[in-house]
């Protein structure tokens, strides 16, 4: 018979791709994982792993049986969920990534628990990178990101528009040109996200689809510090403009207009797919897609210099 502790120690094998680092993680013995592994093959006559020098990769037989897996557990949480917590509050664990934990996030969880108490908020911002891998690992319920996630386990809405724009102190050299050849950037330093920020992703295609030399003065994790350092005209930085409405209008920042260069995405609301949507889940999400922000997008178009 396969029980949940089979399945538990079967899926964190499967994540961290060792039998040694999951005993670690579950503070079980090594012997103990490789029985349990060993039985589940041998119960239905299959091959979880591939076993490898220094690591294992999962079998396609394992891919089948891991989505099994997960489903199974996911289903096993919602019950505990509902009978346990059935007259506490519901705790629904949502991830998002800088720009929008920067920006709509307080003020959409502030609607949700006005709407409904009951729930109990745990929020977790970082870049997309790491939030996409809590979203396959199943430690996030939903997630509200601005970078691209295309994996296939991962399903993902469109829910609020965004601009990715070049800005720079309103005293840069660069401010008062109407129109901006992309090759006049690489002149100047720039202030960029960290890698795996879905920010830095974009420009870093943008820079080299057009086989721009670029240098980066300043890495930041925080969008506070690279806006400071922009409004100190440390360089030039590319930002979503749903982070500089005050500084737009207030004149400290200068959006430039530059060739060839327009970037509308979309912040999207994510879930896995084999995610169990319960009731307050299904909240979360209608709350998200009902979301109204107003951008700077008209004020935008009315005060440019061009």
């Amino acid at each position: 018979m396969i029980t949940i502790k089979h399945l538990l120690i079967f899926k964190e094998v499967a994540r961290v791709k060792s039998m040694s680092k999951a005993a670690k993680n579950l503070y079980i013995s090594q012997p103990s994982i490789s029985q349990k592994i060993q039985e589940i093959e041998e119960y239905y006559h299959i091959k979880l792993f591939q076993r490898y020098s220094k690591s294992l990769g999962i079998s396609e037989e394992g891919e089948i049986f891991l989505s099994y897996a997960n489903k199974i557990l996911d289903q096993l949480e919602e019950m505990d969920e509902i009978f346990f917590n059935a007259k506490d509050n519901i705790t629904i664990k949502i991830g998002a990534t800088l720009t929008v934990g920067s920006t709509i996030m307080p003020e959409l969880i502030k609607q949700m628990k006005n709407k409904n108490p009951k729930i109990d908020f745990q929020i977790i911002v970082d870049n997309t990178q790491y939030i996409e891998n809590l979203l396959l690992e199943n430690k996030l319920d939903i997630a509200i990101v601005e970078g691209d996630i295309n994996n296939d386990n991962i399903i993902k809405e469109s829910i609020i528009p965004d601009q990715l724009v070049f800005v720079v102190n309103s005293k840069h050299p660069l401010a008062s040109n109407q129109l901006i050849n992309v090759k006049e950037l690489s002149q100047y330093p720039f202030i960029a996200r960290e890698k795996g920020s879905g920010t830095r992703a974009k420009f870093d295609q943008f820079m080299n689809r057009y086989k721009i030399s670029y240098h980066i003065s300043w890495t930041c994790h925080s969008w506070d510090s690279i806006k400071h350092a922009a409004i100190n005209d440390e360089g030039i930085t590319m930002i979503s403009i749903h982070l500089i409405e005050k500084e737009i209008k207030s004149g400290l920042l200068t959006i430039l207009n530059v060739d060839n260069w327009d970037c509308h995405r979309m912040f999207s609301v994510c879930y896995h797919k084999d995610k169990a949507l319960n009731d307050n889940t299904q909240f979360i999400l209608q709350e998200c897609k009902n979301y109204i922000h107003c951008p700077i997008f008209q004020y935008i178009d009315k005060h440019k210099p061009y």
